[in-house]
């Protein structure tokens, strides 16, 4: 039997890439085996990975010296280990679990790759595609026509859920959303991701309005670290609160859930601590009888890391798919396509070849370098600072 290899090498990759909205970046991890097997991970913050560097220093002095040199028999020894040994000082979240995720998917990859395996049918595959829902813009960006001329091309690939974005001026974007509702017609399920802009008041009145409107959940209207405001609002909204992107693992997932301040979990293989990490809190879900929908927002390995773990689990059903980030897909990822052309009646395949089916192109990650944010809030076309700090 041949031996485990071993871990000689681990690289963040930091890239930056304007899209037509605006300039996000992106942190990939290369995991190299003294095999020369190779492993590619992603992090991400919700929305790509802003400071790619910060999490790209935590990797390199923190992760990489508890990996380099093991065996890789199984991925969840190494994922312990680096949690055990950072948890009491750089502790479990944020961008410690972030970091960490990048890591602990490369090594799925390089596992799973090595046994000519996809990482899904390596832990236990329960389907070959997952339904994705449209992640679109904001409604203050145009009227119900406009909004429509954006998800025409995935209507057209058979997509029937759709989220979009409300913001400070709330108001004005109900009167949008009941337009584009009209429009839409019955037959589409529609979300509402509201950006952590709103005080519990104005949430409460949000979530009355929407629920006039069939919306199916009303997507982190408060503050994600105000929980007592969160669990009061779930106690009375008519619409289903949804919240995950900002979860990090298994303890906080129960909390949120054993506390009701949420309906809708959102984990994030990318955000919180890893594969594993995510298949774990959904699993977790069904005891509390909350619904799962994995968070996407990053590059193509995150995405293909969050099909693997929908494959895995029964009761997630349906995955993110931000038809903004398809460019960023198409640029700097190899193997499985993922953009609109490989969605038939609104399913995406999960990527069939060893490991995620998807890897970074390194001489196109070469030629677009990270640069930092500066003071670009993230998330917006403008960068206003008060973007996400309360009512209006």
């Amino acid at each position: 039997m041949t031996s485990a290899p071993a871990i000689v090498a681990v690289e963040p990759i930091g890239v930056s890439f304007g899209t037509d909205r605006e300039r996000m970046s992106f942190l990939f991890v290369k995991v190299t085996a003294d095999d020369g097997a190779v492993g590619w991970g992603e992090a991400c913050d919700s929305y790509g990975c802003s400071y790619a560097s910060v999490l790209a220093t935590v990797v390199d002095d923190v992760f990489a010296p508890l990996v380099i040199g093991q065996r890789l028999d199984a991925v969840d020894p190494l994922a312990d280990r680096m949690r055990l040994f950072t948890r009491r000082r750089l502790g479990d979240g944020w961008v410690a679990a972030q970091a960490r995720s990048a890591v602990e998917i490369a090594l799925w990859d390089l596992v799973a790759r090595r046994g000519g395996r996809s990482i899904s049918a390596a832990i236990g595959r329960v389907r070959d595609e997952i339904e994705v829902y449209a992640s679109s813009a904001f409604l203050e960006e145009g009227p119900a026509a406009h909004h429509l001329r954006i998800l025409g091309p995935l209507l057209d690939r058979g997509i029937r859920k759709v989220k979009v974005r409300t913001g400070p001026e709330w108001r004005d974007d109900l009167d949008t959303l009941a337009d584009l509702r009209r429009e839409l017609g019955d037959e589409i399920e529609l979300m509402v991701d509201a950006s952590e802009t709103y005080t519990l008041p104005t949430a409460r009145l949000l979530a009355d309005a929407l629920s006039r409107l069939d919306v199916r959940w009303l997507e982190e209207p408060i503050p994600q670290g105000e929980r007592a405001a969160i669990e009061a609002l779930v106690a009375r909204s008519p619409v289903p609160v949804a919240y995950g992107e900002h979860l990090f693992g298994l303890s906080d997932a129960i909390e949120a859930m054993r506390r009701r301040q949420l309906d809708v979990l959102q984990p994030d293989a990318s955000t919180a601590g890893g594969i594993s990490e995510a298949r774990r809190m959904a699993e977790a879900a069904a005891s509390f009888g909350v619904r799962v929908v994995p968070h996407v927002c990053a590059g193509p390995v995150s995405l293909a890391a969050n099909l693997h773990l929908a494959a895995t689990v029964p009761a997630i059903r349906t995955v993110e798919y931000p038809p903004t980030l398809v460019p960023v897909w198409d640029t700097f990822g190899t193997g499985a396509p993922l953009g609109l052309d490989a969605i038939t009646d609104g399913m995406l395949p999960v990527p069939d070849s060893p490991g995620s089916g998807v890897g970074l192109d390194e001489a196109v990650a070469a030629d677009f370098p990270y640069e930092p944010p500066g003071v670009r809030a993230a998330g917006t076309t403008g960068g206003l600072p008060d973007r996400f700090v309360g009512d209006r």
